[in-house]
């Protein structure tokens, strides 16, 4: 069973959630072992998204071809793209290579006779999401993840549209709180549903960052911020972020890039807030660099934890040095995958062992 075999890992983890001091920052890293061979290529789209048994079997063999240091871990991502619960409460998708759009056809068009929200079991999107889970729920020695449902009003720029929403602000604002409600109540539906099959299988609880966890959580975000001030964060999504918060047993808020650091102090006054994980953006300095050391003691003078994804990178070990020898590593956790060699990654991970004393 999944939580017998990683059990010192997981408390690990428990350690991390809990704020608890460990004199290193929680480390996730995996390398790829020399002369691994990668699973076929999916035939198409629909296979890749869609076919429980072609990503199981990707998967499993992904995971054969790794080693794990430290605090690594293997899950998998339930992945049907960035807020699938627009296809499942009344939106539509299509597939792409890259990823899933919910964006077309536009399901809100008109507030003066805008249709009803509702979580539909039997919908496409939401029986494909079963299917996967249950396919991965039938071996019990994998840990699989709720998938990625989507931030409130992200979900609502896809229903209505993203330019429509923001001219939605001032033309029709009495309209926003009365629909992201809507989008919550089913939001939580459909969490709870996922939290029960985990849950079955006596998994810890993962999402797409695999932070394994006892207790369920998942990442808040609003990607849709990015464009608007901080008194209309206030008013639009700032409540939606607290409901959710007091919902969730565990909640960390995904701040995704420089555009929504005007609304981080309120997001950091969440109550049930456990932490942020920061992505700067593209082109940005990375996530090791000392110009996010500012916004770095911020989030960890609120008690919150801070996660950087993909921050272990063996052509930065200098700036990674003095990350880690500036940076309070209590509840801190980084990951790390893409490794020239095994010695790289081995050696990563002795240098933060020895950075860290």
């Amino acid at each position: 069973m999944f939580k017998q075999k990683y059990s010192s890992v997981l408390a690990e983890y428990e350690k991390f959630w809990n704020r608890e001091k460990t004199g290193r920052p929680i480390l996730n890293i995996a390398y790829t072992k020399p002369g691994a061979s990668a699973y076929r290529a999916p035939a198409n789209v629909e296979e890749q998204w869609l076919d429980p048994e072609y990503n199981y079997q990707a998967f499993k063999k992904r995971t054969e071809n790794q080693e794990f240091i430290a605090e690594g871990i293997p899950g998998y991502f339930t992945n049907f793209g960035p807020g699938c619960l627009a296809a499942c409460i009344g939106g539509g998708y299509k597939l792409a290579k890259q990823t899933v759009w919910f964006d077309k056809p536009q399901y809100i068009t008109d507030w003066e006779d805008a249709p009803e929200i509702a979580f539909d079991e039997l919908s496409e999107m939401w029986q494909n999401i079963t299917r996967m889970q249950e396919r991965f729920a039938a071996d019990p020695d994998v840990c699989f993840s709720i998938t990625d449902l989507g931030g409130v009003m992200d979900i609502l720029a896809s229903l209505r549209g993203t330019e429509e929403l923001l001219y939605d602000l001032y033309d029709y604002p009495e309209m926003i709180p009365e629909y992201t409600r809507k989008i919550r109540e089913e939001f939580y539906r459909a969490y709870d549903k996922q939290v029960e099959i985990i849950r079955r299988n006596d998994l810890p609880f993962i999402t797409w960052m695999n932070i394994p966890s006892e207790k369920p959580w998942y990442p808040m975000q609003c990607d849709f911020c990015y464009m608007i001030s901080p008194k209309q964060f206030e008013q639009f999504v700032l409540p939606d972020l607290v409901d959710q918060a007091a919902h969730l047993d565990r909640a960390v808020y995904h701040l995704d890039g420089i555009g929504e650091l005007p609304h981080l102090d309120m997001i950091l006054d969440i109550p049930g807030l456990n932490g942020i994980q920061w992505n700067p953006g593209a082109g940005k300095e990375p996530l090791c660099d000392e110009k996010w050391f500012d916004i770095y003691k911020k989030i960890q003078d609120k008690g919150k934890n801070l996660i950087l994804l993909w921050a272990l990178d063996e052509k930065l070990e200098d700036k990674l040095e003095r990350f880690i020898k500036t940076v309070d590593p209590t509840g801190v956790y980084l990951s790390g995958n893409r490794f020239s060699s095994p010695e790289a990654a081995e050696r990563m991970y002795e240098n933060i062992l020895k950075w860290s004393k």
